[in-house]
């Protein structure tokens, strides 16, 4: 009997989360909504493609671990090798990082680049096989009412089918059927924080003049309240730039390339501006909305069905002013498949222990990239949501760090804001001494 797991969305949550449990089926299934063919397009179904997307020195660890082949397959197609504390220049905290040689290595890429270069390795996999253009529509319970076990998908002609599975994978991202659905099925609201910051933001690509630059990317982070607009410039593949401007609370940059470039020129430091000014363009600018960030707390619901996981945004939206999402995503599937390794997927005794297993390690996972977003977002008094418990002194004590003349303690920061240590990691009492140090060196 052939044992097949079925992946609902062609994501990069949902492409490594294929190779992830490549190794435990003899079937892997992906269905993906959109057309997908080579290249590195942007598709339909991903619009926020076309801007600025980060991946994390955390993220890109987690995704070579999957994909031991990615470094080198992302140097071929172009992608940008970055040392972020030399490289990266970062304004933060109405301050100017120090530059230093760290040990942070990370790409710069645009996201097609990034899919396409672990599609391809999806693909080349004897046992997957990609369905498009058919949506799934619905989950089937099996007749004991606690595993799912099919789906319905809606081909564009409009005929459904139904699919039969072992195990299912929800990575269709923050518009996922399955809250809907667990209601609807008797399993409750899922319980859901919501942290609305009204973000919006608009990108272009970009060919700037030739010069001597000994930085590869700048970043410019709002403190708030005073300051509301940011960015981001980066270098990415085939000696292009890419430019995402973004503003807080209905201060949005606009479409038009005059009000654009104004735009840039209104942020808290000049240094965008004069990069970009006497720029092409080389691509339309193109808008986009993020009205609030959230959290799905699927594992606080009284039961949950077996059979299904969800990974990527279908758990939890972050700002992407701060670049979180992909590596994010990477770090869950990374967890399930190390969960995996040990689980019968055909034992409903193991499938109940991976649930719990995999809900308490996303827990872990969200929690340093949430408290990060949050003590920025809640520093503006339109933010609506629920405060972090002690978030004005770990906003202190971040201000603290970041004002530091101590690069080994502007090193440890930057490894939790790429997620590769935990926050909490932050306030151990050995590094508090260095703080000060660093601070009153400054």
């Amino acid at each position: 009997m052939t044992r097949t797991v079925i992946i609902a969305g062609g994501s990069i949550a949902g492409l490594a989360t294929a190779k992830a449990l490549a190794t435990k089926f003899d079937r892997v299934l992906i269905l993906e909504p959109d057309q997908i063919g080579c290249g590195q397009k942007v598709r339909k179904g991903t619009p926020q493609a076309n801007h600025v997307h980060g991946l994390l020195k955390g993220g890109g660890d987690a995704l070579t671990e999957l994909f031991p082949d990615l470094p080198r397959r992302l140097e071929e197609a172009g992608a940008v090798s970055c040392n972020f504390s030399r490289e990266v220049r970062w304004y933060i905290n109405k301050n100017w990082m120090p530059r230093f040689d760290g040990a942070l290595t990370i790409y710069f890429q645009t996201r097609p680049l990034l899919e396409s270069c672990i599609r391809e390795e999806v693909r080349a996999l004897p046992n997957v096989e990609f369905r498009t253009q058919c949506r799934v529509k619905d989950f089937i319970l099996d007749d004991m009412g606690n595993r799912i076990s099919a789906v319905i998908v809606q081909h564009p002609a409009g005929n459904d089918e139904t699919i039969f599975g072992d195990f299912f994978i929800d990575a269709m991202g923050r518009g996922s059927i399955l809250p809907r659905w667990l209601k609807r099925n008797g399993f409750g609201d899922v319980p859901e924080d919501h942290i609305k910051v009204d973000l919006g933001y608009a990108s272009c690509q970009l060919e700037l003049p030739a010069a001597d630059r000994d930085w590869k990317s700048i970043l410019v982070y709002p403190k708030g309240p005073s300051e509301i607009r940011g960015c981001t410039l980066v270098r990415v593949e085939n000696g292009k730039w890419l430019l995402t401007l973004a503003g807080y609370h209905n201060e949005h940059p606009p479409a038009d390339v005059e009000g654009f470039i104004d735009f840039a020129k209104s942020l808290p430091q000049p240094d965008i501006y004069d990069a970009i000014k006497d720029a092409r363009l080389l691509s339309e600018i193109r808008l986009h909305k993020f009205p609030h960030g959230q959290w799905r707390h699927y594992d606080e619901l009284p039961a949950f069905p077996l059979g299904i996981l969800p990974v990527g945004d279908t758990n939890t939206s972050l700002n992407p002013l701060f670049g979180q999402g992909m590596s994010v995503a990477a770090l869950s599937v990374v967890s399930l498949s190390r969960l995996s390794k040990a689980t019968n997927f055909c034992n409903a005794d193991d499938l109940e222990i991976l649930k719990k297993s995999y809900f308490k390690a996303l827990r872990k996972i969200f929690a340093t990239p949430w408290d990060l977003a949050l003590g920025q977002d809640f520093r503006y008094p339109m933010t609506v949501g629920e405060k972090p418990y002690g978030l004005r002194l770990k906003n202190g004590l971040k201000s603290l760090v970041m004002a530091s003349s101590s690069t080994d303690v502007i090193e440890r920061f930057y490894q939790i804001v790429h997620l590769v240590e935990e926050q909490k990691s932050l306030y151990h009492p050995k590094w508090l001494f260095k703080y000060i140090v660093g601070k009153s060196a400054k």
